[in-house]
């Protein structure tokens, strides 16, 4: 957690944020991956989307 405060802080002011998922191990969201978790996926992947949607529309 130290970690992610620290990126908490250098990403002060620019559009961005990070989102802690608890109860998931890195590389959740992969279907493949023996830590896998839906709810959590399904989530992030909407939220994912959602920002390039906003950021990247041509």
């Amino acid at each position: 957690m130290e970690m992610v405060e620290q990126v908490k802080q250098g990403m002060k002011g620019a559009n961005a944020e990070v989102e802690i998922y608890p109860g998931t191990h890195h590389g959740f969201a992969f279907p493949k991956r023996p830590v896998y978790n839906r709810d959590a996926a399904e989530r992030h992947w909407e939220r994912l989307l959602a920002l390039y949607r906003r950021n990247l529309q041509v």
